[in-house]
């Protein structure tokens, strides 16, 4: 539930009327992750800009 959560926040800061234009032209990217308190890692699930 926390990720589908996540992805659907990210999802909407992505869509947002302000936020959108410059989330195209990558500043700022809007990441979603998953950490885990038991391994101490970070899951990127979407939105990651490539290198």
């Amino acid at each position: 539930m926390v990720r589908i959560h996540t992805e659907q926040t990210a999802a909407d800061l992505r869509s947002n009327k302000d936020l959108a234009p410059l989330v195209k032209k990558g500043e700022p990217a809007v990441v979603s992750a998953s950490y885990s308190l038991d391994t101490g890692r970070v899951e990127v699930l979407s939105g990651a800009p490539s290198a």
